[in-house]
């Protein structure tokens, strides 16, 4: 018989709880992903909440104005991309078929990549088959349940959008119950204040890192858009707030953002120069904000290791689908944050980042002594 203070107890109590939570998070979806949303909302706003108090505003009026902003941004934001998107699912069709025909004429070029190119024209074969098939086009195209099944969906983003924003103002308006939340578990004095100043930090550090991310998104969609403005493709508008937005997602937005411009220069355009010329500007303009712009800017905060990323990304969009993908840098970073400031945590600050797993928490755990002895010389 196990027992309870026995190293394989603990073991298995930890991972069935994890087990737990796991199952928790996949099945509750509905309730716990616009809760994270909300607060990644939250921890992004952290400074600009506080340059608003600073200014003289107050916090009720702060976090009205904040929310209402970032809710106009995004109603903006979808506007912009939702006609774009409706004419490409609804020319879908002829879009398929307009691919394969560039596709069969390219094989003249690219004699090199016969085998592929014979692979792609049998899978344009079935794909075409598919939408000529009168069955599958009365269901996808003309079935009226298609524009039902539509609406439900974007009245069910509606709601998670309103919903997010709703719980984000709450939690800024509400600000000091999640740091009591913080420092619950603790009892000593020295303890709790190492956690508030851990929450505290978090909240700047998570800030300043998405504010700069945002910034220098937005420098990237700018120059894509205008890049992509003068070599004629259609909409450079649209891509660029596209490309903004997909290189939240490490390594997953950019190849999606590749894809789908490759894909779009396949069918505006004819030579093969003109083809690869957006893909291969969009790849070059990336690889100069991800490996100087961004580390120049975001410095040690961007030191997170490749794995880590990875396998986050596989864990949250498994989990949660694409809106994992979004939060799963955010948790990344969230985690750094807290370990770098403590001490017990060493194995996974290594983990995340090992380049940087040299370096001492810049507030080091209260040692036992210090606990028991000196809570009053800690307490303000």
């Amino acid at each position: 018989m196990l027992a309870f203070d026995s190293l394989l107890f603990r073991s298995l109590a930890t991972i069935s709880l994890l087990i737990a939570i796991v199952a928790a998070l996949f099945f509750a979806e509905a309730i716990f992903l616009p809760v994270a949303l909300a607060l990644l909302i939250a921890l992004v706003l952290h400074l600009p909440m506080v340059a608003a108090q600073r200014a003289g505003l107050p916090q009720t009026l702060s976090v009205i104005l904040l929310i209402s902003a970032l809710g106009a941004l995004t109603g903006l934001i979808a506007f912009l991309l939702f006609g774009p998107l409706r004419e490409a699912v609804t020319s879908y069709p002829d879009l398929a078929g307009e691919l394969k025909r560039k596709l069969l004429s390219l094989r003249q070029s690219f004699r090199a990549a016969e085998e592929a190119g014979d692979a792609i024209s049998r899978v344009a074969d079935d794909v075409k088959e598919i939408v000529k098939d009168p069955a599958v086009q009365e269901v996808v195209v003309k079935d009226p349940n298609f524009v039902a099944t539509a609406a439900n969906s974007v009245a069910e983003v509606v709601t998670g959008i309103v919903l997010t924003l709703t719980i984000a103002g709450f939690i800024l308006a509400t600000r000091r119950p999640f740091l009591t939340l913080a420092t619950m578990p603790f009892k000593s004095t020295a303890s709790k204040l190492h956690a508030a100043r851990i929450w505290k930090a978090v909240e700047r550090e998570v800030s300043y890192y998405y504010l700069v991310a945002t910034t220098i998104n937005v420098g990237l969609g700018i120059a894509v858009g205008l890049v992509l403005w003068g070599l004629g493709v259609p909409m450079p508008h649209v891509w660029g707030i596209a490309v903004a937005l997909l290189n939240f997602i490490m390594f997953v937005g950019p190849a999606i953002g590749t894809i789908s411009l490759l894909v779009t220069s396949i069918l505006t355009f004819e030579t093969p120069l003109e083809i690869l010329a957006p893909p291969v500007a969009y790849l070059v303009i990336n690889f100069i904000e991800a490996n100087l712009v961004t580390p120049h800017f975001l410095g040690r905060r961007l030191k997170v290791a490749p794995l880590a990323i990875i396998l986050s990304l596989v864990f949250w969009g498994w989990l949660w689908g694409f809106a994992g993908l979004i939060i799963a840098v955010p948790t990344l970073v969230i985690l750094k944050a807290v370990a770098d400031k403590t001490k017990a945590l060493g194995s996974l600050r290594r983990f995340i980042s090992p380049r940087a797993s040299h370096s001492r928490p810049e507030t080091p755990d209260p040692t036992p002594e210090t606990v028991i002895h000196a809570p009053e010389r800690s307490s303000p």
